[in-house]
This record gives structure tokens, sequence and C-alpha cells, in this order.
């Protein structure tokens, strides 16, 4: 009878704090994207395959438009509320990947229609997600007979070098891939037009703009205005393929809403893809991006994607005991750490790959349900408590392995704790950093931190990490009001259970 009270009493008890705080109002650091790249994600529509190989890692696929919108639940169930989808314009031959680009004002044939991108943005919206759509204004694809039709649209066809030549890298030919002359004002006028009419035209919400340091700053500087004095509310994100967080914070103040935080990439990669890893990492790169960079908070995080090794391959080369043990830790982070996270397709299912196109397979949904479930409540956590999103990061204690954060917003303080190493692990906070007569209760899994004397004692298993939410230490008095008003009622049951036992017994 005891037992059954404490199963009633169960629900109230836990219910004691756990509603989640509102936060501050967030830009698109509040979004939480998935990437997919067309081709290799889903096959919707098999009549557009043409000359699709699937024995062939470098040639279609099969996946298209029709295959997204049909994963549209899939995606929405699993927390996220944007994508960015690789080019669908359409290409030359074989750019199955949509960088060689042949016709911007086409899809291309392999993917579907026109028709069918809008029914995917408006199927996108119904569902509360938004579309970003990858452009690519740097140059065409291979062999293009613009660059004989126009030479004054493009620059002399001469190779990169010299990578740390700014003047080769913005005007020379990448990969031979002929350059815009973005000098042009023709040029210019022409990829702003194109930028405006896919907005005009299907509703998109955003461009991630491809290959963003190739092109001379002054562009950017008539680009960005240009489609901004149209479509104010258009997010733009540049990629920039750079360690250094001083080129990054030179790009966000050109104007972009955003900039891919591959800093923040390469700290991950080097410390959580291997044994025995440093957890202050995240400090450290967060103190670099805040130097440099205003919008720090707001630049696009990732630990994977279709230019680089998958993470868990980082991980396996990387002599991790655990591979999967080790993409967890680099997904937490990726969610409690600074940032607008982006997942790359497949990375929810711990699929493994090498450099392009071991990195490009074809998505597996079907699988590992245990990490697809991981990456939904990571999702859920950055919903619920908008501190993840929005909050400013310090370092509150740390150990050779373990450190422990803390996120925080005028209206909310979050905690989080990862420990790299391979030991159990104890670090002791300062109440100085949280508060007196509070409680830390864990998120990802079940744990109670009360004050003990000066401090709060955090404690976690070897390559393990959980987040925290803080809420005052005192006692819940409408649950113990509610708890009082079925006290009787629980009291009057034990009554009639006892007088039919006595009478039993009598009998």
């Amino acid at each position: 009878m005891r037992r059954g009270i404490m199963l009633l009493l169960l629900p109230l008890l836990l219910s004691i704090g756990l509603q989640p705080m509102t936060g501050e109002a967030a830009g698109w650091e509040k979004e939480r994207m998935y990437f997919i790249m067309v081709d290799r994600f889903e096959n919707g529509d098999p009549s557009n395959d043409k000359e699709a190989d699937p024995e062939n890692p470098k040639a279609f696929q099969g996946g298209d438009l029709a295959g997204v919108t049909k994963r549209l639940d899939y995606i929405k169930e699993k927390g996220f509320t944007s994508i960015w989808l690789t080019p669908i314009f359409k290409n030359r031959p074989n750019g199955y990947h949509g960088y060689w680009t042949d016709d911007y004002y086409e899809i291309d044939p392999h993917f579907g229609t026109k028709e069918e991108f809008k029914r995917l943005v408006k199927e996108a919206h119904k569902r509360d997600i938004k579309v970003v759509l990858d452009l690519v204004v740097n140059h065409l694809g291979p062999n293009h007979p613009m660059v004989k039709e126009k030479p004054e649209w493009f620059h002399k066809n001469q190779p990169i070098m010299n990578w740390n030549n700014p003047s080769e890298v913005e005007n020379n030919w990448l990969f031979d891939l002929p350059d815009f002359n973005t000098e042009n004002p023709e040029v210019v006028d022409y990829l702003v037009d194109v930028a405006n009419y896919w907005v005009d035209e299907t509703g998109i919400d955003g461009y991630r703009l491809d290959t963003v340091r190739h092109v001379p700053a002054s562009f950017w500087e008539t680009f960005i205005p240009a489609v901004k004095e149209k479509h104010p509310d258009l997010f733009l994100l540049a990629e920039v393929f750079d360690g250094d967080p001083r080129k990054i914070a030179s790009y966000s103040k050109l104007g972009f809403d955003s900039v891919t935080n591959f800093p923040f990439y390469y700290g991950v990669k080097d410390q959580f893809a291997r044994k025995n890893g440093s957890a202050e990492e995240l400090d450290s790169v967060y103190n670099r991006d805040t130097t440099f960079n205003p919008n720090a908070k707001g630049l696009a995080t990732f630990i994977d994607n279709h230019d680089v090794k998958r993470f868990i391959t980082e991980a396996m080369i990387g002599g991790a005991d655990e591979e999967e043990r080790q993409l967890r830790l680099a997904l937490f982070a990726l969610y409690a750490a600074p940032g607008m996270p982006i997942v790359y397709q497949g990375t929810e299912v711990a699929m493994p790959g090498g450099e392009d196109p071991g990195n490009r397979m074809m998505m597996t949904f079907d699988q590992n349900k245990k990490m697809q479930q991981y990456v939904k409540t990571l999702n859920e956590m950055r919903q619920d408590y908008p501190a993840f999103a929005t909050g400013k990061q310090r370092l509150i204690a740390k150990t050779d392995h373990m450190a422990v954060y803390s996120r925080e917003t005028k209206q909310q303080q979050v905690v989080y704790a990862i420990n790299l190493g391979e030991k159990k692990t104890s670090l002791r906070v300062s109440a100085k950093e949280i508060g007196d007569d509070q409680r830390l209760r864990g998120l990802l899994f079940s744990d109670l931190v009360r004050q003990d004397g000066d401090a709060y004692e955090i404690t976690l298993d070897a390559n393990s990490a959980n987040s925290y939410v803080i809420e005052k230490s005192q006692v819940n008095w409408w649950s113990i009001i509610a708890i009082g008003a079925i006290a009787p009622i629980l009291a009057l049951i034990l009554l009639l259970v006892h007088r039919k036992r006595m009478q039993r017994q009598t009998k």
C-alpha cells in the first residue's frame, strides 16, 4: 500500500518546477537547421531518374524535390525548424551535387520542376519549416558556353596557386570552374536578379551562399543591400571555409546574417573525435569568436558536412574506443554551445563517410533509432530552454578533460557539463556562479544537484555530458497544497482497505 501511495504521488512530485522558462527573442540562432543534399536524400519520383546510376558514387543517385517533400514530416518530427538544400538549378553534365550551374532560371530535371519546388516550400511552411536554398555566385559549371559568349563576364582562366594570396583566391578559377568577373556591373545585376527571382517565385526564406571568400568583398557590399532592399527578412548565410575567426568576423561585418563557423568545427573535431580530449576547447573557440565578432552567437555551427569527413569517421581515425559515443558528445556540444546548429543528413543515424564522395552517400533512414531519438531530444532541449540558443556563455568550472558552462539570458540560466575523459569525474561549481538555494535539474538524464556548502558538485561518468536547468530549491507550495488536497482521499482509501482486511481475518 505504501508503494501504491508513492506511485500516486510521484507525478505530482515530478511536476514541481518542470515547466521551462520563456527566453529572449532571438534571430536565426534559434533555428535548428537540417542540411539536405538533394540528390542523396530521397528518391520521391523515379520518373526523373534519367541516367542515374546508384552503383557510381559520382553519378546521380535519384534523390529529388519530391523526396524532400515526402520527408518533411520526418524532419519536423525530429525537431528541426529549417532546411538547407544544395543547389537545385539546372547543372552541367554530372553535376549531381548542384554546384556546376548551367542555368540559374531552371530547375535541374533530375530534381523535378518549378512547380514541385513551389510545392515543397509551401508544404514546409505549413509545418513551420523555413527553406534555405544554396546559391553559387562565384562560378559556373565546367566548359560553360557563356565563357565564349560573354568573355567580359569572366576572369582570365588561371588556377589558384597561392591560397594565401587574396587576389588569387578571389579572382582565379576554382578547380577549373569559370570565375565570374564580379567587378562588371552587368554580372552584379544578373546575380542580384537571380537571387530576387527565386524569392519572388517560390517564397524561400534565405540563401546559403557558396564559396563566399572566393568573391571580392566589393561584390557583397553591393549584393547584400540590393537583395535586402527588396526582401529585408531574407536570411543570408555565408560559407567561408576558413578556420581563422578573424576572417570569419570580416565577412560578418559585410552584412551577412550568419557565417559558417569553421573554427568551431575544427575545435570540436580536434578534441571530441579522440580519447581524452579537452572540453575546455569550447571556451577557447567562443572566446576567439567573441573577441573578433560582435555576432558570434549568430554564427552557424556544425560538426560535419558534404565537404569534410563525417564526424563518426573522424572519431574512427582519432582512435576513439566508441565512435558513436564521441558523436553523441559532439552533437551535444553543437546544441549546448552558442551558434545556430546545422545537422547534415545522415549524422542523426551515425552514417560514416570519408572524403568526397564517401561523405555523400545516399541517406538511410531506417536505422539507429536511438541516435535519432537523441537528436530529437537535443532539438527539444534548445526549443524548451531558449538560453541554449541566445544565452551568453561562461566557463564556470574545469579540470583536465571536464568543463562546466553557464548559458544565461535575462530570464533564464542553464548549465551544461561535458566530460571527455576516460574516468568518472566530479567538479565543484562555486555558488557564486549559480546563486544560493538553487538546484540543478538534469535534462538529458535524471540528476538533481543541490547546494553543498559553498558549491554545487556535478558528477559525470567517463565520456558523458548533461545539461541542467537552474531552479529555486524552495518548496513549491502549490504542489504541497495539491498533495494536501488528495491526502484525505488517500487516507479514506487506506481506511477502507484496512477494514476489508480486518473483515476477512474475522471471517
